[in-house]
């Protein structure tokens, strides 16, 4: 339930009769009837009451008011009652765990000053009970229960109002409950006990009370002192079941042996109790007096620690870890020592080996002269080099440990923020890799090969980077150069088919054309007669006029004329007419009403991609139709070609990876890196639907 601001219009009271009474119970219906009285004197004699309740107090509150004769609909009307769901006003003021002053004021004392406004008693009397600090107690927050207390005794010093608290005693039960039920009774003018206590009539029966409860609780609490030993002790004992436990005497005897002991150290309690600790030790280490140096070292320092080799019953040694504690009587007097023995025979083992492996690669790593291989701390700071580091980067362990790696990156990189992101990423996801330029101690430049991996411990935190680098400058070059390569083959692949293209069309295009004419002059010179003559000549007539046919296709579709004179949108509805003669594969074309002209060079790869598209439809794909569709999307000029077939294997995309178009063709592994080299894209997707590729370039 909300509650609103305190109206500016109602005035703050004086506390001159305030009372502040916490009351304790073990029995709900006690505590409801002790409400039912205090809250229905001050209702029926006119006075406000303010309700901060659970809900079920609440409802049995009212019920109980209600059988009492008094109206609480008119009463709550008048606003002299008010009952609220304590856990919705308490989320109201808390912030952080801990009550809010400001908000606390501002809402229960706008509570109380619209209760004293309503009230009909001359001195505007407002009776409030509130459990509140109860719920506080009951979820463990005590401090912020206290608090709470002691804004009500401040509120009081602005509104005139008897605030009654209640808390159930059970939540009392615990030894370390003693000081703060003492502070919030020190918080209340007044504190009431529970049921078991106000039943006593006389003043007599209280005082004997009291004598009997003081009794009981000198009892309890040697009870709970010598339980509190005897569970200290079990725990410990139960607690250490890969230790030996056992007492000397102060010569160093054993006078006591755990099981713990027995499994450790082989020996019987028979065969050990009695004997000097020091046959656990190895010869030298009794020689050297080892033994009796920790005895002296625990009597004057009251405990001595020690990791060594030491000796079982069968002659096998073991790698413990020793503690010998000094054992004094009540007077301070020495009396003997604890001895606490754990087998650390298996984390020798792994450290011996982990510190072995450490080594290894460390020799490893320092001799790998192709890969700068070195750490970095969370923030970014070398803490290791290597040699492969020194002779890539040429700095010297000595000149860079401790510098930011910052220092390997270009200018623009740096106002970019691009190491800071590079780490950032890497920790997020466990690793980054990338290509990209980095400088060497000298200024100069090389192209790099980065990898850098998150290093976390054992409880996931991150302790650091691993960083490898490798220069592949020339590999990066010799890409380069194996691009410009590629582009010029696909240049000179482009000149030679539109030099083909036109050679046949004006040479051997125009021959066979003449022939045709003097095969059809020839036909008109014949006579009647001659009919087989004339039926033979007509057949060379037709085969000449097909071969003229196939010679001009040919020649349009190595190099279209129209593509220049036209554009590509009008040599694409040319090209996808004689497709689908050719084929018999239906083709739809689309284009967006704002794709334009482009260059030639961009509109000659488009065009090249969509006849290596369809070529691979029509040998592949057994799709009866194909769509292509130009548009501009997202600033860039997109071709689409999409058909309706088996679709390409998933096999050899996933298999192919970067790579895939090498696993379907020269001819579209050539279209992508004319692509790439222009600025743009081609990719492929494909499933049960069929295939799709997509070439995006920009249109500028």
């Amino acid at each position: 339930m909300s509650i609103a601001r305190m109206p500016d219009s109602v005035p703050q009271q004086s506390a001159a009769h305030h009372s502040h009474v916490v009351q304790f119970y073990s029995d709900d219906s006690f505590l409801l009837e002790e409400l039912r009285h205090v809250i229905g004197t001050a209702l029926t004699g006119g006075s406000s009451a303010v309700i901060l309740a659970t809900r079920s107090h609440n409802d049995s509150l009212t019920d109980r008011l209600k059988r009492d004769g008094l109206d609480l609909t008119k009463i709550a009307t008048e606003g002299r009652y008010q009952a609220l769901d304590a856990t919705e006003v308490l989320s109201q003021f808390m912030v952080d765990g801990r009550p809010d002053p400001a908000r606390f004021a501002e809402i229960i004392g706008g509570v109380i000053a619209r209760a004293a406004a309503a009230s009909h008693d001359e001195n505007r009397r407002v009776v409030a009970f509130g459990e509140m600090v109860a719920l506080l107690w009951a979820e463990g927050r005590a401090e912020a229960a206290i608090e709470l207390e002691k804004l009500w005794n401040d509120l009081a010093k602005s509104y005139l109002f008897s605030l009654r608290c209640a808390y159930p005693m059970q939540g009392f039960c615990r030894e370390e409950h003693a000081e703060s039920l003492l502070r919030i009774c020190a918080e209340h003018s007044g504190v009431v006990p529970d049921e078991g206590y106000t039943e006593l009539t006389s003043e007599d029966e209280r005082l004997r009370n009291v004598v009997r409860l003081q009794q009981r609780a000198q009892t309890l609490q040697s009870e709970i002192d010598w339980r509190h030993r005897e569970e200290r002790f079990r725990l410990f004992v139960e607690g250490v079941q890969d230790y030996a436990i056992f007492m000397l005497d102060l010569e160093g005897h054993v006078s006591t042996w755990n099981t713990g002991a027995r499994r450790i150290k082989g020996y019987l309690a028979s065969e050990i109790v009695g004997r000097h600790f020091s046959c656990f030790y190895p010869e030298e280490d009794v020689r050297d007096g080892k033994p009796q140096r920790l005895l002296k070292l625990a009597a004057k320092d009251g405990h001595a620690e020690d990791e060594g080799w030491r000796v079982r019953k069968d002659g096998s040694r073991f790698w413990a870890s020793v503690t010998v504690s000094a054992i004094h009587d009540e007077a301070g007097n020495l009396i003997g020592f604890g001895k606490v023995t754990r087998d650390l025979t298996e984390r020798k083992r792994a450290e011996t080996a982990l510190r072995r492996s450490e080594a290894r690669f460390r020799l490893l790593t320092e001799a790998v002269q192709d890969y700068a291989i070195f750490m970095l701390d969370p923030e970014g700071h070398v803490s290791t080099w290597n040699t492969g580091a020194e002779r890539l980067k040429g700095y010297k362990a000595s000149e860079i440990i401790g510098r930011h790696f910052s220092c390997f990156y270009c200018q623009d990189d740096l106002r970019a923020s691009k190491p800071r992101r590079e780490l950032e990423i890497a920790e997020k996801e466990g690793r980054f890799e990338e290509e990209g330029w980095r400088l060497r101690r000298d200024g100069s430049k090389f192209w790099a090969s980065v990898t850098i991996t998150a290093l976390r411990d054992d409880t996931g935190r991150l302790v650091g980077f691993g960083k490898v680098t490798r220069d592949v400058t020339e590999r990066m070059k010799a890409e380069k150069s194996l691009r410009a390569l590629s582009l010029h083959l696909l240049k000179t692949q482009d000149e030679e088919r539109r030099r083909i293209g036109r050679d046949l069309h004006d040479s051997l295009g125009q021959y066979v054309a003449a022939m045709k004419m003097s095969l059809d002059t020839l036909a008109s010179s014949l006579e009647p007669g001659e009919s087989e003559t004339s039926q033979r000549l007509a057949q060379c007539v037709h085969l000449a006029e097909e071969c003229v046919k196939e010679v001009r296709t040919i020649s349009h579709l190595l190099y279209p004329p129209m593509l220049e004179e036209l554009g590509l949108k009008s040599a694409i509805s040319w090209y996808l007419d004689g497709f689908t003669k050719r084929s018999g594969i239906q083709a739809s074309f689309d284009i967006s009403p704002d794709f334009g002209r482009l260059s030639p060079d961009l509109e000659l790869a488009l065009f090249r991609v969509l006849q290596e598209s369809l070529a691979n439809v029509h040998r592949h794909s057994g799709s009866p139709t194909a769509h292509v569709q130009l548009s501009i999307q997202r600033g860039m000029a997109v071709l689409e070609i999409s058909d309706q077939g088996k679709g390409i294997p998933s096999a050899i995309l996933e298999e192919s990876g970067e790579d895939w178009l090498g696993a379907i063709g020269v001819g579209l592994r050539g279209m992508k890196e004319r692509m790439r080299q222009l600025g743009g894209s081609l990719e492929i997707s494909s499933g049960r639907g069929g295939t799709r590729v997509t070439a995006a370039i920009p249109p500028g």
